[in-house]
């Protein structure tokens, strides 16, 4: 029997083909790449963010409405088109409360807004029903 086995083979042995377990590995990294981009959201880079040391970094995204407050005092959306009004903010809450019952406010106040402005911002959300509110921070060590 052995040397029924040999006489198949010959001298060489037998040669496995890698090209099918590195083309799946290579979809896997792009399905892996595509989907992670996508449970991000928009930040915009003309708000300066202020640094707590006392930071936390939330975890769900989902249900977020983010709203960034300038150090001019406008209010904007998240990619910094829209501005909105503390009435259209309260309504945009609003809307989304009925949508989402977890909706929360995700505030990104520049470190040089007025409080004031912030201020308005969480009451208008208040207003519209959503009263969870996530503030924008950088993280830094104790």
């Amino acid at each position: 029997m052995a040397r029924a086995r040999k006489d198949v083979f010959g001298d060489s042995k037998p040669n496995v083909d890698m090209s099918p377990m590195i083309d799946l590995v290579f979809l896997l990294l792009i399905f892996f790449m595509v989907a992670s981009t996508m449970i991000t959201f928009k930040k915009d880079k003309r708000v300066t963010i202020p640094v707590a040391s006392g930071a936390k970094v939330p975890e769900l995204i989902d249900g977020r409405i983010i709203i960034n407050v300038y150090s001019d005092g406008k209010v904007r959306d998240e990619s910094g088109t829209v501005e909105y009004q503390p009435e259209q903010i309260e309504q945009l809450m609003a809307e989304a409360k009925a949508r989402n019952p977890n909706t929360r406010l995700h505030l990104r106040a520049d470190k040089e807004a007025s409080h004031k402005m912030v201020k308005d911002v969480i009451a208008a959300s208040a207003r519209g029903g959503v009263n969870n509110i996530i503030f924008s921070t950088y993280v830094t060590s104790k």
